[in-house]
């Protein structure tokens, strides 16, 4: 059976992979762009140099799980 996994990038440069699993690609394509509209929307409002960092692009890859094998099927940038 295949499945799919976002797996997301945050502007500060950490990495989770979210905990739902998606049984279709365009789903899980959807579900990334959301986060990454919202993620965008915040960064957008903060003001620069807050933290003292520099934030990075946020981005998302969808990973397509079969059999214990995963593979990247889409990515964001």
């Amino acid at each position: 059976m295949k499945t799919f996994a976002v797996i997301f990038t945050y502007p500060d440069g950490h990495t989770e992979e979210i905990e739902e699993i998606f049984s279709e690609l365009k789903v899980a394509i959807e579900y990334g762009s959301n986060l990454l509209n919202q993620v965008r929307h915040t960064e957008a409002t903060k003001k620069a140099g807050v933290f003292g960092e520099k934030s990075g692009e946020p981005s998302f890859a969808v990973v397509e799980v079969t059999d214990h094998k995963k593979k990247i099927v889409y990515t964001s940038f």
